[in-house]
């Protein structure tokens, strides 16, 4: 079993005082309980954000995904995960998303983009002792150091696919894309999180989990906008879809507290719902 977290940043882009979702992030943090293979380890499943609204600029966005990521880097380190991955997902994964859709070009596009932002956010986290180092290689298979027991088969089998993707069926520019992104050098990512000299210990992660019925992984978040014609493409857009998930999200927890108070719930007042846990095909230990 791990622990899926769901991690939104919010922002009011006008004067209208609304938040807007801006930031999506799920990881799977491997702590204590969970097979050897990946105990103290995290995963990075996706990280994800919204087009610029207003007059936000670019660089402004950025400094605001950095800095929430190299919180989360540190929050890690402070609970004695020894390692974190990150991996750009193959453009050819067209349902490897959060917010929004894209067509293969503007994937291409992206990949390119999320990899250098990588190297930048991670060697700006060892620069400030966020971390203590990082490595990076073009896929985890070729990474001693990343199980692909964090992968979903549907990920591995993206991997693969994309390594003979056929392009003569495409126009010459994104076939110029597509060589570029098969020669990235460093599209996954192994973070060291702690210093190998150190002795780090795995803190219990005593937070007690929330039921969702919303988002209690990436792809049930992308069902749910995909079933009510939820988006995120413009600025109307993205304030009706965030009051319409926001409030789905705390109806449903506001429902399992008053489920779990009426049984008693659990000392201390926590609840571990089944649906917050998942198995990547290895028996428990």
């Amino acid at each position: 079993p791990f622990r899926n977290k769901a991690i939104f940043a919010f922002q009011v882009v006008d004067d209208s005082r609304l938040y807007v979702m801006c930031f999506g992030m799920f990881v799977h943090e491997y702590g204590v309980g969970c097979h050897p293979q990946v105990q103290g380890r995290v995963y990075v499943d996706c990280i994800d954000s919204v087009p610029l609204y207003g007059q936000e600029r670019g660089e402004e966005r950025q400094a605001l995904l950095s800095a929430i990521v190299h919180a989360y880097f540190d929050y890690t380190r402070a609970m004695g995960f020894r390692f974190l991955h990150m991996r750009v997902p193959p453009p050819t994964d067209e349902y490897n998303y959060i917010f929004e859709s894209r067509s293969l070009v503007v994937r291409l596009r992206a990949s390119l983009h999320l990899a250098h932002w990588y190297s930048r956010l991670l060697l700006k986290a060892r620069e400030q002792n966020i971390i203590y180092n990082y490595d990076g290689g073009s896929t985890a298979t070729s990474m001693p150091n990343f199980p692909l027991a964090l992968l979903q088969p549907g990920e591995i089998a993206a991997e693969n696919a994309f390594k003979d993707v056929d392009t003569r069926h495409l126009d010459p520019q994104t076939q110029e894309l597509v060589a570029r992104v098969m020669v990235q050098q460093e599209r996954c990512f192994v973070v060291h999180l702690q210093n190998p000299n150190t002795v780090a210990m795995l803190v219990p992660d005593i937070a007690p989990l929330l039921p969702s019925n919303v988002a209690s992984d990436r792809r049930q978040f992308v069902g749910v906008c995909v079933a009510h014609r939820l988006r995120f493409a413009s600025l109307q857009q993205a304030k009706f879809s965030t009051i319409v998930l926001v409030q789905r999200m705390l109806a449903h927890q506001s429902k399992a507290h008053s489920k779990f108070d009426q049984e008693g719930g659990l000392p201390g007042g926590g609840f571990y719902p089944r649906e917050s846990y998942g198995y990547r095909g290895m028996p428990p230990p």
